[in-house]
């Protein structure tokens, strides 16, 4: 089948093994496309709708798919499956549920459409990636959360490549960045208690609830000397602080 799609990607050492040969491959992933990216898009299809009125349907659509699944409901898209899941072990039949031991969650399966979709897409190798940061994993130690929950005023350990804060560029720094409205909440750098090429650990801002992208920039350079120009690089996956629960 001829491909109509390609994904660019980078070479990077693979952490697993020592071969110095072996590597996997990092996707060169565009701008997170947004709801109001969304609608913009359907209006160059020709919709007659004003702008705010897609992003508040958009918007709408995605409050019940989320009602829906807190209810137990399972959503079916033109995207994905979803199905209310729990998990974790229960030794007894009269044993309760215990939010230690078990956990709920939602499952995702991709729909058939994207599915058959997915065959249309051929892979890019731009070659080794450069000696520039990248983050592979952030860990709330609060809570044990990989890649998920942050815990605000808590520590976070942050592994990767390159990524040791290291300059005197201004513009050198961790920080987290909201999804909703790209405000940016810089780490206090006084909290940096780890600071090593592939590992930081600093105490997270008292951030408000919702979703967010963690960023760093740093001169770091492998071979010694620091960098001329700064190098800025995004964890590829979207961090959330949930909403404080109630006493």
């Amino acid at each position: 089948m001829a491909k109509q799609y390609f994904w660019q990607g980078w070479l990077l050492d693979n952490p697993l093994t020592e071969d110095p040969n072996d590597f996997t491959l990092k996707v060169k992933a565009g701008n997170m496309v947004t709801v109001g990216d969304i609608a913009k898009a359907l209006q160059e299809e020709g919709t007659e709708f004003q702008l705010e009125t897609l992003i508040d349907i958009l918007n709408r659509g995605d409050r019940i798919i989320r009602n829906k699944l807190l209810a137990g409901f399972s959503v079916g898209t033109g995207v994905f499956y979803a199905y209310p899941s729990v998990s974790g072990v229960w030794y007894d039949k009269n044993e309760t549920f215990d939010e230690k031991k078990h956990k709920v969650s939602v499952n995702f399966q991709l729909s058939a459409a994207l599915r058959e979709g997915i065959k249309q897409v051929g892979v890019e190798v731009l070659g080794v990636s450069s000696a520039g940061p990248e983050i592979s994993g952030v860990t709330d130690t609060w809570t044990g959360e990989l890649n998920g929950l942050i815990t605000p005023d808590e520590v976070v350990t942050v592994k990767g490549r390159n990524i040791q804060i290291a300059g005197e560029d201004e513009g050198n720094g961790i920080r987290f960045i909201r999804v909703d409205d790209n405000s940016v909440i810089p780490v206090d750098m006084r909290r940096l208690t780890v600071n090593n090429p592939s590992s930081l650990s600093f105490r997270v801002p008292k951030l408000t609830p919702g979703d967010y992208h963690l960023e760093l920039t740093t001169q770091y350079s492998a071979g010694g000397s620091l960098l001329k120009q700064a190098r800025t690089t995004r964890f590829e996956k979207v961090l959330n602080v949930p909403e404080a629960e109630q006493n």
